[in-house]
Formats: C-alpha cells, structure tokens, sequence
C-alpha cells in the first residue's frame, strides 16, 4: 500500500510551522513519502466564505497563546512575526517552483523558508529580505523571480486552493493519507495510525 503523506500548507500558518518538525519524524520513523502541497489559506478562508481567524481578535489572541504553549510543549523555537498575518503567495509560487524545476530541493526550502519566518523573523514582506533568504538557500534570485511569474506556476497555485477545498479542507496544517483527511498540528498521531495501516 502507499505510504505517501501529502502536506497542504501555507508559510502564515503558524500550526503549518509546528507541523513540518513533527511530519519530518514520522517521516524518518516510518519511511512515508511527503508531498508538499502549497496552499493560499486567505483563499482558502475566502472559497469556505470564512473570516481569518487572525481577523477574529479574541481568537486570533488566542492562537497566539496557543501556539507557545505547542511549540514549549513540543520544544519547538517561536518567535511570532512582528506584522501578522503576511502575504505569501510569492514563497508558495517559489515554492511551485522549486518543486519543478529543482525538485530535490523543494524540502529544504520549506523548512528552511519556515524557520527563517517563525524562528528568525524574515519579513515576508521585505522583498529584500526575501530575496536575500533565496540567496542564502543557493537559488539563482533572477530565475525564481522570473518563474513565479509563469502562467503555470500561477494556475498550480489557484488549483492547489480549488483542490484543498473540494476535499473538504478549511484549514491548514491539513494532511492526506489515501482517502482520509486530517486538520491539524494535534492530529499527527491518527495521520500516523492511518500510515501504519496502509504499510
């Protein structure tokens, strides 16, 4: 049976941050498979009809805190963005288009990508900024600019929207295991059982 686990995620999620470490050992544990599956969550939100919980200000000050106690539980380094949330959809078009035209490359640009954000405080909305990270993963600069741009790229990120939510999908961290779905960062330990199962 298949052992693949597609990873739905988006660079503002902070549970999407809290996920990838735990995801990257059951990986090693269990020798799944990860697909990386970039997603926009603002239009995510916007196909479900949804506000951002981040626009919510009771729940957005309660996933603040949430999030810290997560990370101290799961010794995971935090640091949250000084302007949040963030537009992301130049990393998740990189992201398309690291996987296309360098796709052995594509893990490492996630996590790393996740880790400048949320432990190093890389301003997403510094072009510069952003720039300079691409540079520091060894990415020509010019070309990935020049790739984001591509009508392929573009059209893979709009239906990685449209397929998230025909799938039921209202939130992100989200993962596929064959046919089920699980919403999470907590839910990890049912995505491993349905791993175990399909071995």
């Amino acid at each position: 049976m298949s052992n693949t686990v597609e990873f739905y995620f988006d660079f503002v999620s902070p549970y999407s941050y809290l996920a990838l470490p735990q995801i990257l050992q059951l990986q090693d544990k269990q020798g799944v498979q990860l697909e990386y599956k970039p997603v926009l969550l603002g239009a995510l939100h916007q196909a479900q009809d949804m506000p951002s919980p981040a626009f919510i200000p009771n729940k957005a000050k309660w996933i603040y805190r949430d999030c810290h106690l997560w990370a101290e539980h799961l010794n995971i380094p935090i640091t949250w963005p000084k302007q949040f949330p963030f537009n992301t959809m130049f990393l998740l078009r990189a992201a398309i288009y690291v996987e296309q035209r360098h796709p052995e490359k594509l893990p490492e640009f996630v996590e790393k990508t996740f880790n400048a954000i949320w432990q190093n405080g890389l301003d997403v909305n510094d072009e510069q900024a952003v720039q300079t990270h691409l540079e520091a993963l060894g990415f020509d600069v010019a070309d990935v600019l020049q790739g984001c741009q591509q009508q392929v790229v573009k059209d893979t990120l709009k239906d990685s929207v449209k397929t998230a939510h025909e799938l039921g999908m209202f939130g992100l961290p989200a993962f596929r295991v064959g046919d089920d779905i699980f919403f999470g960062q907590d839910r990890l330990m049912f995505v491993e059982k349905a791993v175990t199962a399909k071995q």
